[in-house]
């Protein structure tokens, strides 16, 4: 298994208080376990750059 398998890394939705949608990704490494806290534009963003970086990756096969 690796890492993301193990639970050393993931990423939920969920709902604030006022009902703003946000994800909270969490990284657990040897060291301790690091959250952050997103935004729904801040996880679209991710997500192109994802998508960027995954067609560079094809086009170089």
């Amino acid at each position: 298994m690796n890492w993301m398998d193990d639970g050393g890394f993931s990423l939920d939705a969920f709902n604030t208080v006022d009902g703003r949608p946000m994800a909270r990704m969490v990284f657990r490494t040897s060291t301790g376990q690091y959250y952050i806290i997103l935004t729904k534009t801040e996880v679209q963003r991710i997500r192109r750059e994802c998508n960027r970086i995954l067609k560079e990756m094809e086009a170089d096969k």
